[in-house]
């Protein structure tokens, strides 16, 4: 039986038709397995990717309670212009301000509006993109915790915008950062007249306008043409040639005060938002005429001049400020020094009249105006290609300044670690594809080397087996 069996199963081996496996049968099966491989790699680089997108734009924690200014805060003696890989502020907050700065140093074809802080305590630098020039239409508040644009007001403690503000252009902070000055949106009328239609004196702590005074057929500009009084009960916003002055105690129930007196300027400008004397005066500025300035080819200068309650001019003798583009006053130590931003033009400037805003200026610096003194105290001044400057006036009024350190720029900001993600997402893609074909060009030369080694010699052709 078992003769037979194995008899039988021979015979039937022997006239089964050999099957046919196709020549390419073994290189498909590479293949698929060399794109599974890449398949894999793809799904590992969008998951690397989706992580790192996820972590771009995840949200941030919620920030700690705000600690007390500290003893060493100040405003450093020099800036620093920090580098595209500086920190935002939405990404990670500075916390309270000493200055926010800006200029072409900080801006490239990429980064038209690019503005910086730096903080009080530490030389902790962030940006942020934001239209508008520092000191003009971007505003610090006088403790260094707000930074108010024409979008939003944002509290630098989180780098989150905060409620509370009003709906129009920032003119001015109020001295104790309450009350907040702005400039109702224009009206157009065609062909090319733009009127401001009320300037209004907003209160956080109320959320609502406490005083608002009508333009009329006047526009307002965008830089140091208002300030607020330390009690908060008085407004001066320079509309055209003139100053207006008004008082929340004339308000009706319209909300509306008409102006108490017009202060005529003559060429001058309001002092800025530190206009008002801790005595309850007013500060101008008087235009004039240099003979030995600094810049030969800019020869306007600036004189403080301080009105009593009554609009007369009080005897002061503040320095002339040869050759200077534009001067704001921040506020005030007494009735004797002021401390202000004084822009500076370049070395070969040309004076153009009415030009007193940050483009008209290569540099500012932070200066104490003292009665009597034959010129100003300078306490420091931007570098080079930084030409706005918007600092903490309570900073700069205590005289609270610190030695500069090396910058804190902070984690990497969003922009740079997508820019990385795909760079390296990228980088393994290539990576996986060259060792693939490395892998596959090997295979393929070992099969091109197989069938030569393989001869059809028998066993007696071997090496080793010589005849001995």
């Amino acid at each position: 039986m078992t003769s037979r069996l194995t008899t039988a199963l021979r015979g039937i081996a022997a006239e089964a038709v050999p099957p046919v496996v196709p020549e390419d049968l073994f290189d498909r099966a590479r293949a698929r397995h060399r794109h599974r491989r890449a398949a894999v790699a793809g799904a590992l680089a969008v998951l690397v990717l989706l992580v790192g997108v996820g972590y771009v734009v995840r949200p941030t924690g919620e920030a700690g309670p705000v600690a007390p200014a500290s003893a060493r805060a100040g405003l450093p003696d020099r800036l620093a212009v920090p580098p595209l890989r500086t920190a935002s502020v939405g990404l990670s907050a500075p916390g309270r301000a000493a200055a926010v700065f800006g200029g072409p140093a900080l801006r490239t074809d990429w980064f038209e509006w690019r503005l910086a802080v730096v903080a009080a305590e530490t030389d902790r630098y962030r940006t942020l993109e934001v239209v508008g020039a520092a000191g003009y239409e971007v505003l610090l508040s006088p403790d260094g915790r707000y930074l108010w644009t024409n979008d939003e007001l944002v509290d630098l403690t989180t780098g989150r915008p905060v409620g509370g503000r009003p709906d129009g252009y920032p003119l001015a902070f109020a001295p104790d950062g309450e009350r907040l000055v702005y400039a109702a949106p224009d009206d157009f009328t065609a062909p090319n007249t733009y009127t401001t239609p009320w300037v209004g004196l907003y209160d956080r702590v109320a959320h609502r306008d406490v005083l608002r005074v009508r333009i009329g057929a006047a526009s307002v500009g965008r830089g140091n043409v208002a300030a607020v009084s330390p009690e908060g009960d008085r407004l001066a916003v320079q509309v055209g040639d003139e100053v207006w002055l008004a008082r929340t105690a004339d308000v009706g129930p319209d909300g509306y005060a008409a102006p108490y007196r017009k202060l005529p300027l003559a060429g001058g400008r309001l002092a800025g938002p530190g206009a008002w004397l801790p005595d309850g005066r007013l500060a101008l500025l008087e235009q004039g005429t240099c003979v030995d300035c600094p810049v030969p080819g800019y020869r306007r200068s600036w004189r403080l001049t301080v009105h009593g309650p009554d609009g007369r001019q009080s005897a002061a003798d503040f320095p002339q400020l040869r050759s200077a583009v534009s001067v704001q006053v921040v506020g005030w130590r007494s009735a004797e020094e002021a401390v202000a931003l004084v822009g500076s033009p370049g070395d070969r400037a040309t004076d153009v009249p009415d030009e007193h805003g940050a483009s008209a200026a290569s540099g500012v610096r932070l200066v104490v105006l003292r009665q009597g003194a034959t010129g100003p105290e300078e306490i420091f001044r931007t570098p080079a290609g930084v030409n706005e400057l918007s600092v903490a006036a309570d900073l700069a009024v205590a005289g609270a300044v610190r030695e500069a350190g090396a910058p804190d720029l902070g984690p990497p900001p969003s922009w740079l670690i997508a820019l990385g993600l795909v760079a390296a997402t990228l980088l393994a893609a290539v990576v996986v594809t060259v060792r693939l074909r490395w892998r596959h060009r090997r295979s393929a030369r070992r099969r091109r080397v197989a069938p030569a080694a393989e001869s059809p010699a028998d066993d007696g052709d071997r090496p080793g087996d010589g005849a001995g």
